[in-house]
């Protein structure tokens, strides 16, 4: 690897690294004041609710899960994995 192509490897990373840094550490305060319940508000205790509320699910109740994919779907992992071969230059991962 050239020396400049090393200086530039490191400067992407380094800013990587910085947007990550700086993002766990907004999640982390943004999750904190969201998670923050004001003084006064009171929770549902266990011993107020009726015991087969949590041990059977009403009746009729299902749940259904539809998956829809597009014609042009790449996924979330190639899209990383061709991202960070772009940056490196390397080869990525071959299918």
């Amino acid at each position: 690897m050239r020396p400049d192509q090393a200086t530039s490897w490191y400067r992407r990373m380094s800013v990587l690294y910085g947007l990550g840094a700086w993002t766990t550490l907004g999640s982390l305060f943004y999750l904190s004041r969201k998670n923050h319940k004001p003084p006064g508000t009171t929770l549902r205790q266990p011993s107020d609710v009726p015991r087969n509320e949590f041990l059977e699910p009403p009746k009729g109740f299902y749940l259904e899960t539809i998956v829809t994919y597009k014609e042009d779907f790449v996924p979330v992992t190639d899209r990383i994995v061709n991202f960070l071969k772009s940056w490196t230059g390397g080869p990525g991962r071959e299918s």
